[in-house]
């Protein structure tokens, strides 16, 4: 099960020497290294990594109050978790525990304010278990004073058993989809250019054939399937008995239907000199 421990006490110098033994003194560093110190709320958010500064703010923090009182969180995973963390590198398993506070945090102690740090050393033999060690200001964002009772302690434990598992699980499903697209990803196929088909060239258009008059209607001949068979089409048009010209010369069919249709919408007068000088046209004479 998830362990989570609470402690507190009403000293300003011991929250400095708290901030330095959690960004310090532990198993896992030497030389002078030190852990990231991450902040809670947008106060301590804004100091990360600043150590002389995140004391200097916690004991300002505590000044005008009679019991200033400081809680020191410890919050840790259980086996089958940690167990579950070895399948990610450090950062990812930091960033994981991170998001996992944060939310704890603004969900069961809304406007609390701090520093924390993620340390993922195990014991004797045992795995790395990682686990948090947080450090709350006695004031609230407000600047009200903070009380934390037992009951919003068991809700801070419940808050943090379920934040983990969900990070967990999410990058669990994230790690799966990736395993999974590199799984059925085809290998990369490369044609060589000699198995590539020839271009086939495009058969030539056939002009079209022309018998020396200018062609006003290209398309007519591909339309003579309509017009074939369909009896409407021959008495809207009036070809009547020379309905024989629409397939013989379908330019001039056109022709004659269009001065038609553009006669009838002169005035009579026009229309009947029209129709005189047209017949006058036609009629053959003889020369002499």
């Amino acid at each position: 099960m998830f362990f989570v421990e609470a402690r507190y006490h009403k000293d300003p110098n011991r929250a400095g020497a708290q901030v330095r033994y959690i960004a310090h003194r532990e198993e896992g560093l030497t030389d002078g290294q030190q852990r990231e110190l991450y902040g809670i709320g947008d106060r301590y958010r804004a100091l990360r990594g600043d150590e002389r500064a995140i004391r200097k703010a916690l004991r300002e923090d505590g000044r005008g109050l009679r019991n200033p009182v400081y809680f020191r969180f410890i919050l840790t995973v259980d086996n089958p978790a940690a167990a579950r963390f070895q399948r990610f590198d450090g950062h990812l398993s930091e960033r994981l525990m991170r998001d996992a506070v944060e939310k704890t945090f603004r969900s069961a102690v809304r406007g609390a304010q701090g520093i924390f740090a993620v340390h993922q050393h195990g014991g004797k033999d045992r795995l790395a278990h990682p686990h948090v060690h947080a450090l709350l200001s006695p004031r609230f964002e407000t600047r009200i004073p903070v009380h934390i009772s037992p009951v919003r302690l068991q809700r801070i434990k419940e808050c943090w058993e379920r934040e983990v598992l969900r990070g967990l699980e999410r990058q669990e499903r994230r790690l799966g989809r990736a395993r999974e697209a590199l799984t059925h990803t085809p290998p990369p196929h490369h044609h060589d250019r000699e198995e590539r088909p020839p271009l086939q060239p495009l058969p030539p258009r056939a002009a079209p054939r022309r018998n020396g008059q200018m062609e006003l209607f290209a398309t007519a001949r591909r339309s003579l399937g309509l017009a074939r068979g369909n009896g409407f089409v021959r008495q809207w048009l009036r070809f009547g008995r020379r309905g024989r010209r629409w397939e013989l010369d379908p330019e001039r069919a056109v022709r004659r239907v269009g001065f038609r249709l553009a006669s009838k919408a002169m005035p009579k007068a026009v229309r009947d000199a029209l129709w005189l000088l047209r017949g006058l046209r036609e009629t053959p004479t003889r020369q002499r």
